[in-house]
């Protein structure tokens, strides 16, 4: 990881992105960078050992909220912005594998 391409995130993006997979990524890899910091200021600060498993579980617990904190945002949106957005988060998120939607509850991001 270089600062480079954390300065470069911002501007990534795909030539044909239908799914809007250019924005997924630059969410994903902005999250993986804040973990990562996270670790290391619980390792620096605390003078404690930080494995892997625990950034890859710090990753999981953001894409979950970032995830939920989006959905949930809607509820404040009238109509039909409130349907189109949800839809985006669904088109941004939903892939069948890692979040389900449902219409009463929300999202559910499950990782295997």
């Amino acid at each position: 990881m270089s600062i480079g391409l954390i300065r470069g995130t911002a501007a990534l993006k795909f030539e044909i992105d239908q799914n809007k997979d250019s924005d997924r990524l630059r969410i994903l890899i902005s999250l993986s960078i804040w973990a990562i910091w996270k670790s290391r200021n619980r390792s620096a600060i605390t003078d404690q050992v930080v494995s892997s498993n625990e950034t890859s579980e710090t990753l999981k617990e953001l894409i979950q909220a970032q995830v939920r904190k989006s959905w949930n945002a809607t509820r404040f949106l009238g109509g039909k912005r409130k349907l189109t957005q949800q839809r985006t988060i669904q088109t941004l998120w939903a892939d069948g594998k890692l979040t389900d939607f449902s219409s009463k509850s929300g999202p559910i991001v499950e990782f295997s």
